[in-house]
């Protein structure tokens, strides 16, 4: 076995010790960067005046280099962040698969870098907004990096952090967060929240790739469907690959099970406008997202706990690493 396999293998045993991935020593070159970010409560904040009023942050991300990487060559890159239970040994498998597929992996740590381990069951120490945000700074970051063809830049992410990878698509946001020029070239997603969904179907036409269970009550999969379609009614380019009798990590290590601290968002119906900035819920009463407390109970005027299952599909365990390995090619 080489000693790329070897390392690999001890990665993924400790991939579920949320701070491994940043202290280990790797076979390859990596390189650990630290940039500005804020923390955002409330989707009104990710824009002008509101996100002005937002405090900097210090967070960090580490840069992970193909094998016999090249300083005289520009590389094609992916910006990857992880769910609500930091980075797990099936994330890490993801990103070495991108990695020997000659991409140069930006692995973003927005928990690490505030002190979290998990906003399982939470979903308030670090919002969907901080991640969002963070993904649009990662971007800025590496757009003028010389190591990085800029024009190949793409956003990667499960569950939480595929939310943020969705919504770093939305033009509105774009305009707001990028640097001028700046876009991301495609968007890989799995099992992201389509949830609370912009009002406005103004989205980026690059590569849309959904990997999602049918049975996934976590993150569910019927507002995927309804937006790829949305998207493609507008001439976009999203794609959304459903796996039958799956639920949410599907490709995961562990075997299906409750997880009872876990919201079920199946029974939300919200959205979000374009034109507020805020979120409403079925009835058109706005949700203040921007308070921690009233953004727990707007959680919890639709969203249940008890009921999240999660876990490897027998059948579709590896089948979105093999989508995966046909599409990489296409995108260098």
């Amino acid at each position: 076995m080489k000693l790329n396999q070897v390392f690999f293998v001890l990665l993924l045993l400790i991939g579920c010790s949320q701070s491994a991935q940043v202290e280990k020593t790797y076979p390859y070159k990596t390189e650990k960067i630290q940039y500005i970010s804020k923390n955002i409560l409330g989707f009104e904040n990710l824009f002008g005046d509101g996100l002005n009023r937002q405090e900097n942050v210090e967070i960090f991300g580490v840069l992970h280099f193909p094998d016999k990487y090249d300083s005289q060559k520009k590389y094609p890159a992916i910006v990857a962040s992880h769910g609500s239970s930091n980075w797990r040994a099936h994330h890490l498998k993801y990103l070495e698969q991108m990695r020997q597929a000659g991409f140069i992996v930006f692995a973003m740590h927005p928990f690490d870098s505030r002190g979290v381990s998990s906003t399982v069951g939470n979903q308030i120490n670090v919002t969907s907004e901080t991640v969002i945000y963070d993904m649009a700074m990662s971007l800025n970051l590496l757009w003028d990096d010389s190591r990085i063809n800029n024009q190949k830049i793409y956003a990667a992410g499960w569950s939480l952090g595929g939310t943020a990878t969705l919504f770093n698509g939305w033009l509105p946001l774009q305009d707001s967060l990028n640097k001028t020029g700046a876009s991301y070239a495609g968007y890989l997603m799995w099992y992201p929240g389509c949830l609370a969904l912009p009002d406005l179907n103004q989205w980026d036409k690059d590569l849309m790739q959904i990997y999602i269970g049918e049975e996934d009550n976590w993150t569910p999969p019927q507002p995927c469907k309804e937006l790829v379609e949305d998207m493609n009614a507008q001439g976009g380019n999203a794609f959304i690959e459903l796996y039958p009798n799956s639920f949410h990590s599907f490709d995961g290590p562990q075997p299906l099970r409750l997880i009872p601290e876990a919201y079920s968002w199946a029974e939300c119906k919200l959205k979000l406008s374009a034109d507020t900035k805020r979120v409403y819920d079925p009835q058109n009463t706005m949700l203040d997202f921007s308070d921690p407390v009233l953004r727990r109970a707007a959680y919890e005027s639709c969203a249940v706990k008890g009921e999240v299952m999660a876990g490897a599909s027998p059948e579709y365990k590896n089948a979105a690493y093999e989508h995966l390995s046909m599409l990489l090619p296409k995108l260098d």
